[in-house]
């Protein structure tokens, strides 16, 4: 099967970055006399659903865009470079559509005030079972293991500021909040080793949904924040 180089699929994901499609005749990144290679690559990427070709142009949307950056990383490229053409923005909408599409509620960008001030969880999303609570992170290669726990400490923090904000909840018609486990989760682009740290999952976007499939609610190892009731709250 005919793959491009990987710093030409690299080239791809910025070039359709800024533009709502790009004729394959102009495909600069191209090697000369290597065109109709290149375009046999190109059929063999929309066929496995990286991108889509009409009329001599190429496009990508957003879930092929994260798709081509997640299997860019999993090649080996640095998760850094490849983020560098994948937008904040993009990498949210997409965890948040593959939450909505597998029956969770979700709220993006939820902002709150708590004890210690202002709070913002980038994605609130629950279901019957589950109340989870999502940092995204679109790339972690080369974090350190302290700057991760530093990452999941603070995702712990506004879980647990939210915690005791249950009218919150109430006025998203989260369903019996108080009472509750929130779930603090990391999501990064590129799979971690380290899966799970002090008890929050660090999961990458390729196993978001056997995450939320596989997940147990009586899973021990697991972090969890306990919503408080409208009395504890006002006491505590």
């Amino acid at each position: 099967m005919c793959q491009l180089p990987i710093d030409l699929r690299l080239k791809l994901l910025e070039l359709t970055s800024s533009r709502d499609s790009v004729r394959v005749k102009d495909l600069s990144a191209f090697p000369k006399g290597a065109q109709h290679d290149a375009l046999d690559a190109l059929k063999s990427m929309e066929r496995m659903g990286l991108l889509t070709l009409s009329d001599g142009r190429l496009s990508m949307n957003e879930e092929q865009r994260v798709m081509l950056a997640e299997r860019l990383i999993h090649s080996g490229m640095d998760a850094k470079r490849v983020s560098r053409f994948l937008g904040w923005q993009e990498f949210e909408d997409f965890a948040e559509s593959i939450l909505s599409e597998n029956r969770f509620v979700t709220r993006k960008h939820f902002v709150f005030k708590s004890s210690l001030g202002r709070r913002e969880i980038d994605i609130l999303a629950w279901n019957d079972t589950f109340l989870l609570a999502v940092d995204c992170k679109h790339w972690l290669r080369g974090s350190s293991y302290g700057r991760m726990k530093e990452a999941v400490q603070a995702q712990v923090e506004r879980v647990s500021a939210l915690a005791f904000r249950p009218e919150l909840l109430h006025r998203l018609k989260v369903p019996r909040p108080e009472g509750r486990d929130i779930t603090p989760v990391i999501l990064s682009l590129e799979e971690r080793v380290d899966r799970l740290i002090d008890g929050v999952p660090i999961v990458s976007v390729s196993k978001l949904l056997s995450f939320i499939y596989g997940i147990s609610p009586l899973d021990s190892a697991i972090e969890r924040v306990r919503v408080r009731s409208d009395t504890q709250s006002r006491l505590g």
